[in-house]
């Protein structure tokens, strides 16, 4: 999936959300950027549970976090400018690795985009837990190459 496919998945679903992506556009990049990872982390408070046997299996649940997700992520291909690299006013966890490897990145948006498909499109508890590995692997695998480490 191309970052401007992954782009319009996560639009349509701030549409669905009520949000007009315009609205995330005129945030910061890096804060809007933060807000989308600190979504996605609120997905996998609400998933990670239900894998490790802990929680009951919740597809509303589920389904409300990665509306959530989406709403808050849907400006992601708008957010990598080269003055929000880091170094900048701003904060950021981001490596540099993701300016002078865009190919890279780009696929593992990709990645991502895929897997956080399957997730959501999994009807019951047996597809949910079959399509999340790939959801948590991506994850893992972005944040090993591309984000500072915390601390």
């Amino acid at each position: 999936m191309t970052s401007k496919r992954l782009l319009g998945v996560l639009a349509a679903g701030a549409i669905v959300m009520g949000l007009a992506p315009a609205a995330m556009a005129e945030a910061n990049p890096i804060e809007a950027r933060q807000a989308c990872m600190k979504a996605n982390a609120k997905l996998m408070k609400v998933m990670v549970p239900v894998i490790k046997g802990e929680q009951a299996y919740d597809k509303a649940a589920i389904d409300t976090a990665a509306a959530e997700t989406e709403a808050a992520c849907a400006g992601w291909a708008n957010w990598w400018g080269d003055d929000t690299k880091p170094g900048g006013a701003i904060e950021t966890e981001a490596k540099e690795e993701i300016w002078t490897d865009m190919a890279g990145f780009e696929a593992a948006s990709a990645a991502y985009g895929k897997a956080f498909g399957a997730v959501k499109a999994a009807a019951d508890e047996a597809a949910f837990k079959a399509a999340f590995p790939a959801l948590g692997g991506s994850c893992q695998s972005c944040h090993e190459k591309y984000r500072k480490p915390k601390g």
